[in-house]
């Protein structure tokens, strides 16, 4: 079932069958980007990466050359670990679990490190991005202007009136709302997973998977994505996928492990050793 807006939680659900979702060729994963670590060159094959610490910066200070990314790509998601510095337990340094969306712009996702502990280069919720550095002679992008804070305000009143709609099941009038937020403001990721949510509830999985990874590209510490975009990789026939972003909802704290375990959305799922490795995990 589609999180985000915890009122609409009370609705009758139908769980509903679908087909995978056609999804476009993601960009290319090689290049350079700029990371909480420092710069990273990743290279690869088309499957597998790994990310070369170029020039370290941060608070972790890892020390250049050393290997800080490797994953392999999954339709558009780069999935395996990174090497993060750990605060508050026995080891300095230690390689986390991660999931990393492919974007034009930027790898955006978030990892999961041992319980107990903590890295600085991590967002709160332990959001994670790698920013695509351009090619040389390219003309940087110039960065978008902040909302004004009437801009700000408007788009939390669309937001709040759109989560309205959405709780009343009416999906068209919810979408517009979101779509008008976005307009006045485009860092709300509350709304770019609002309008996902519209679409899931009319079954158009394809349509809700690219508006829940743009709320994640906007901000890769918002967790109810993680978990949206499980549920429809796990009804889109994808467990590996659904199962990657279903961990870090789940080690990070996004969903409880009562919550996915009644989920009719994660129903494919329920058979997989990981999925109950995972669930075991987190009783």
């Amino acid at each position: 079932m589609p999180r985000g807006f915890a009122p609409f939680a009370a609705l009758l659900f139908a769980a509903l069958g679908a087909a995978p979702a056609a999804l476009a060729a993601p960009p290319a994963v090689a290049g350079e980007y700029d990371s909480p670590l420092g710069r990273v060159r990743v290279a690869g094959d088309g499957t597998t990466f790994t990310g070369t610490l170029v020039t370290p910066k941060g608070p972790c200070r890892l020390l250049a050359g050393a290997e800080v990314l490797k994953g392999t790509l999954l339709d558009d998601s780069l999935a395996g670990q990174v090497r993060l510095c750990l605060q508050g337990c026995a080891e300095g340094e230690a390689w986390a679990g991660a999931v990393l969306l492919v974007g034009p712009k930027a790898l955006s996702g978030a990892a999961n490190v041992k319980k107990g502990c903590r890295s600085p280069a991590l967002g709160k919720s332990g959001g994670l991005a790698f920013t695509r550095v351009p090619p040389a002679g390219a003309r940087p992008a110039a960065p978008p202007k902040a909302p004004a804070a009437q801009a700000r305000a408007r788009a939390r009143e669309l937001l709040r009136d759109g989560a309205a709609w959405l709780n009343e099941g009416n999906f068209e009038r919810a979408r517009a709302r979101f779509l008008e937020a976005i307009e006045q403001d485009g860092k709300v990721p509350e709304a770019f997973n609002g309008v996902g949510v519209t679409y899931r509830m009319r079954n158009d999985l394809g349509s809700a998977l690219g508006w829940y990874k743009r709320a994640l590209a906007v901000d890769p510490d918002f967790g109810d994505a993680y978990y949206n975009m499980a549920c429809v990789y796990a009804l889109s026939g994808q467990p590996e996928l659904a199962l990657r972003y279903l961990q870090i909802a789940a080690v990070n704290g996004y969903v409880t492990a009562e919550g996915i375990d009644e989920d009719p959305d994660l129903a494919s799922l329920r058979d997989e050793p990981a999925y109950r490795a995972l669930l075991k995990a987190r009783m």
